[in-house]
Parts: structure tokens; C-alpha cells; sequence
């Protein structure tokens, strides 16, 4: 009879542990479902309804053109090199459907800013990714140790 009602307990508990195992999965599921969400599409919007990305031509910049078209914004393309920036734009309204407008800018040169305000005035712009490839030195060096002027990055055309 000992060993019966001892089994018995051990069963019920059992029973009782997993139960609250359950419970505490159901409710962590519940939490991490409601406010770990990735943010909704309209999120992106309601910040402007263009995005504007330096070093568009390819890469991380281009990349990033077509993730932000693809999540309903318009873009703003702007990169030194006008044939690929031409063929981004186009590919980005054919398959997302989505406004773009291309800037040529070398921005090595520092004639550039006031033509790029010019094209960029009147637009919602709630994004930038600044993605130009800037460096301070060719050489790595501390930000505070680094000279004034800016050397540019260049990759392949």
C-alpha cells in the first residue's frame, strides 16, 4: 500500500509540474508574440514617404534601396555613377512598384550639396541612410587623430 501511494504522489506531481510548464510556455509565447513583433509596414511610412540613400550604385546601398521600396516607400537614389544609378531606379519601379528619383553626385567634389538640396527639396524625406564611402585617412587611424579633409573610398566604376 506504501509503494502505491507513494507512486501515486509522484504521479500527481508530475502531472501538476507539467501543467505549470505549460501554463508558463502559453503565457511566454502570448509576451513574446505581442511585443516582440517586427515593426508593420505603416511604421516606415508615417516617417516620411521617401527615403533618401547615399551610395546607392551597389553594395550595402543598393541593398538598402530596395528593402525601403520594398517596404512602401519611395527612394531617392544617389550615387556618382548615372548608368547605375539609371538601372537601380528602374529595376526598384518594376518590381516594387515605387516612385524613385536618381541624384549624380561625386562627393569627393564639395560643389555638390547645394544641387542635391535642390533636388531633394519638397520631398517627405523620413529616412536617411548614409551610406557614401568616406573614409578620414586610407590608413586606420583614431577618429579625434584624423585630418580635417575627408579622402574618398573609391571603388571600381
Amino acid at each position: 500500500m506504501g509503494d502505491v501511494l507513494e507512486q501515486f504522489f509522484i504521479l500527481t506531481g508530475l502531472l501538476v509540474c507539467l501543467a505549470c510548464l505549460a501554463k508558463c510556455v502559453r503565457f511566454s509565447r502570448r509576451i513574446l508574440l505581442n511585443y516582440w513583433k517586427v515593426l508593420p509596414k505603416s511604421f516606415l511610412q508615417s516617417m516620411g514617404q521617401w527615403a533618401v540613400i547615399t551610395g546607392a550604385g551597389d553594395g550595402i546601398g543598393k541593398a538598402y534601396s530596395f528593402e525601403l521600396a520594398k517596404r512602401g516607400l519611395n527612394v531617392v537614389l544617389i550615387s556618382r555613377t548615372l548608368e547605375k544609378l539609371e538601372a537601380i531606379a528602374t529595376e526598384i519601379e518594376r518590381t516594387t512598384g515605387r516612385s524613385v528619383k536618381i541624384i549624380q553626385a561625386d562627393f569627393t567634389k564639395d560643389d555638390i550639396y547645394e544641387h542635391i538640396k535642390e533636388k531633394l527639396a519638397g520631398l517627405e524625406i523620413g529616412i536617411l541612410v548614409n551610406n557614401v564611402g568616406m573614409l578620414p585617412n586610407l590608413l586606420p587611424s583614431h577618429f579625434l587623430n584624423a585630418p580635417d579633409e575627408i579622402q574618398v573610398s573609391h571603388r571600381p566604376v
